[in-house]
């Protein structure tokens, strides 16, 4: 037996520990792997789907509430001592009695409070959607967000590392023409500092690689030991189509479309059946009822006592009725809970304009960032030309021997500057526009 408990033991653990390897053995993500994960495995959203759920039972509670109840109660008693007998006398006698019964109450009108009720319980559980929806799309943009940073800071360490390739190449060349005398010994050092100070820029942009890793690992709540890669994508901007839209139209879409708009819009529908609900309390409550009792008496030492299940049948009644409650004055009770649910619904109506002000200004915010990101981005493009250019004429004049060590030095940083700020300035520029879809209701892919 012991030696089955352990086999059994390790054979869990040993599951659980595969489980666990089988969900870590992913090192390469895409972005659509990150959002996938990241919306599977948020709390909050783990969260929301629990008030999903609850808003179902709230919803079934609801239309339980249109059904009459049946309740059943059963007694026992014993008696000893003195009693009536059954013809009223006094006399010294024990007895045991049962009863029995069975009693249903019927809803008939209450207001119309338990159909209200049910369309509030349908009400919340769109709410619950919404705002479960909403909080995709925050995680959604994180996630771009993050997965952007680590594209950007892994090309700018491409750059770097190219760079450096061309400054050990320079070196080499240098060096070639030192020793044939075309060029003074100090060339070379001046090289040979840019290559120390680039293996100095490039270990700092490796720690910048890794730090973007953590920070999306951080959001995927991964093991921060796990390797983690992720996808290579190609960037290209063909097509800008929403920046030839006017922001009118976007803004116009984005308020019927966006899940907070939505979400607050179905608060103001919950706040007023909220106060169709309190009104009902105004109006009188009718019911019906049901019940049937019997019970059975047996009295010691009486020989003429009559059968158990004979009693039940003689002694069973079975009557109904109906009852009507007329609220007349509740110290204002009803009134104030009215009062108190039109305010709720003010407030909700109050954060429906506030959450289309602060969109509206998001969304334009987002489209003059896009335009002005389109525009720096173009700008970059012919900076870098113009770098390289002036980087190629400068290496040439170099390698001849016509210019020094610190002109070339010079041009090569300035045209690394202007790759490093065409590498920002794209991503910059995929961010806002990535944002601005994402309002007016695009996936991001």
């Amino acid at each position: 037996m012991k030696k089955l408990l352990i086999t059994t033991f390790a054979s869990v653990v040993f599951y659980g520990l595969g489980q666990a390897q089988k969900e870590n053995t992913k090192t390469v993500w895409s972005i659509q792997d990150c959002m996938e994960y990241a919306i599977k495995n948020n709390l909050q959203i783990q969260q929301q789907q629990l008030d999903l759920q609850d808003a179902d039972i709230n919803k079934n509670d609801a239309k339980n509430a249109f059904l009459p109840d049946l309740n059943g109660s059963a007694s026992n008693d014993w008696n000893f001592g003195f009693s009536r007998n059954i013809n009223g006398v006094l006399s010294e006698q024990n007895t045991r009695s049962s009863s029995y019964s069975l009693n249903s109450n019927i809803p008939i009108y209450n207001g119309r409070q338990n159909y209200n009720r049910l369309q509030r319980a349908k009400l919340q559980k769109v709410a619950n959607q919404y705002n479960i929806d909403r909080l995709k799309d925050d995680i959604r943009i994180n996630i771009a967000n993050s997965y952007l940073q680590i594209l950007l800071q892994q090309e700018n360490l491409n750059v770097l590392k190219a760079q450096n390739d061309i400054t050990l190449e320079q070196i080499k060349r240098t060096q070639q023409l030192i020793d044939a005398g075309n060029l003074p010994e100090g060339d070379v050092l001046q090289l040979k500092a840019t290559a120390a100070e680039n293996l100095q820029n490039i270990a700092n942009s490796e720690n910048s690689v890794a730090i973007a890793k953590l920070g999306l690992k951080q959001i995927l709540q991964l093991n921060f030991e796990n390797a983690f890669e992720i996808e290579k994508i190609e960037i290209e901007f063909k097509e800008l189509l929403i920046l030839d839209q006017d922001v009118s139209q976007i803004v116009g879409t984005v308020l019927k479309n966006r899940n907070e708009i939505k979400l607050a819009e179905q608060n103001i529908k919950l706040a007023e059946k909220d106060i169709t609900i309190a009104k009902g309390a105004f109006f009188p409550t009718i019911s019906g009822n049901v019940n049937y009792n019997t019970g059975e008496i047996t009295i010691q030492d009486t020989p003429t006592t009559v059968p158990f299940f004979d009693q039940l049948n003689n002694n069973k009644s079975f009557g109904f009725g109906a009852r009507i409650d007329v609220p007349i004055f509740n110290r204002f009770r009803v009134k104030n809970n009215v009062g108190r649910n039109k305010v709720t619904m003010l407030r909700s109506q109050n954060q429906l304009e506030q959450a289309k002000q602060q969109l509206t200004q998001n969304v334009y915010q987002a489209y003059l960032d896009a335009k002005a990101s389109d525009t720096s981005f173009e700008a970059a493009k012919v900076a870098v030309t113009a770098q390289e250019r002036a980087f190629e004429y400068a290496k040439n004049r170099f390698e001849v021997g016509i210019s020094n060590s610190l002109d070339f030095t010079q041009a090569r940083i300035a045209y690394q500057n202007s790759q490093t700020q065409l590498l920002r300035a794209k991503y910059d520029l995929l961010f806002k526009v990535k944002l601005l879809e994402l309002y007016y209701g695009n996936a991001i892919e």
